[in-house]
């Protein structure tokens, strides 16, 4: 048997959509873009959204738009993907890097003794899809006129008391690569009710265009493709149900694992398991073990972020929760292929292992 980590969720409705699209013979930014923004932000219920190419554009973007600037600090979680740390570098600013807690997020009792009179923003990030508690990562972002940018990559679909992810940010952004549960294979969006920031992201997206051959800003070119969007439009008809589907899937793992733990999870969120985590013991044997048995798997992630090589030599600090969590984790699938008799077979491989 083998069993993928992930599928894009790619049906009928998209290759239509797709063809439509090339039958219209205007494949790069343009109308489908402009819908699937607008149908995005209604989702949100945030006022603007700005289509662009992948989320580490997003990022770069969000950090251009609040005026991050050489030698400024931005906080980020010691776990996270890498780019939420190497957008901070490709803007010539400083990582500083916060320990997690039992939910996997930021740990935010351990914040505020890394502010500085150079700290200018934190950027959090809900892992796998885990809701962080943005009750008091807005109350510090308040007390320390700090801004808060939200990287929702993987979190599109989650809720903090009753309000969508990616929207908690003075500006938030997020990723529909292919591995997404929303995905257009590539491509990203930046979300804020701030109207400033709208049209600043607007034009960087755009080579910093703030009208036609006239460049305010410093930007790039990532613009976002109408043959990529339309994937997005159809897909987000379903995402509500596709969620309730993963949230199925990831109680049905929970009923039936034995001997591994998972991440604390925050009253009142709804996860849209992105990621499903467990964390155990043997962790590189048991997914030596699964990868041999036809079951595809993550680590997610190997290492805290300021170990990756491209930090560690400006960081020697440990953070002792998120070392640990590193060395535990494995991600295992959860997908809409995914079947009951697959979460049985990996179940059973994961029940019968002895480590």
């Amino acid at each position: 048997m083998k069993i993928s980590w992930a599928i894009p969720d790619i049906q009928q409705p998209e290759k239509r959509a797709i063809k439509k699209v090339i039958d219209n013979g205007w494949y790069t930014q343009g109308p489908e873009v402009k819908k699937f923004e607008e149908t995005v932000a209604s989702y949100l219920n945030i006022k603007y959204s700005i289509g662009v190419n992948n989320g580490t554009a997003a990022l770069d973007i969000a950090l251009k738009c609040i005026g991050i600037k050489p030698g400024d600090d931005v906080i980020i979680p010691a776990l996270t993907y890498i780019t939420t740390g190497t957008m901070i570098l490709f803007n010539n600013a400083n990582p500083v890097f916060v320990d997690i807690d039992n939910t996997l997020n930021i740990d935010t009792s351990l914040i505020e003794e890394k502010i500085t009179d150079k700290t200018k923003a934190i950027i959090n990030i809900d892992l796998g899809g885990n809701v962080s508690n943005y009750y008091n990562l807005l109350k510090i972002s308040e007390k320390n006129n700090i801004l808060l940018i939200v990287d929702g990559a993987q979190s599109f679909g989650s809720e903090y008391h009753g309000v969508k992810c990616c929207t908690h940010g003075i500006i938030n952004t997020t990723s529909f690569h292919a591995a997404k549960i929303l995905t257009t294979i590539e491509g990203g969006m930046v979300f804020t009710n701030n109207k400033e920031y709208f049209i600043k992201a607007q034009a960087i997206r755009n080579q910093g265009e703030s009208a036609k051959y006239i460049h305010e800003y410093l930007g790039n070119n990532y613009r976002m493709m109408d043959l990529i969007a339309v994937l997005g439009n159809s897909q987000l008809q379903r995402l509500d149900n596709t969620i309730n589907q993963r949230i199925e899937k990831a109680n049905y793992y929970k009923e039936h694992l034995k001997n591994v733990c998972y991440p604390e999870e925050l009253s009142d969120t709804k996860n849209c398991y992105f990621f499903f985590l467990i964390l155990t013991n043997n962790r590189d044997k048991l997914n030596k073990y699964l990868n041999k048995n036809g079951v595809e798997t993550r680590i997610t992630y190997p290492m805290p972020i300021n170990e990756q090589p491209i930090f560690r030599k400006n960081n020697q600090e440990i953070y002792l929760c998120a070392k640990k969590i590193s060395e535990s984790i494995i991600s295992l699938p959860i997908h809409h292929r995914l079947t009951r008799a697959e979460q049985d077979y990996i179940i059973k491989k994961i029940n019968n292992f002895r480590g």
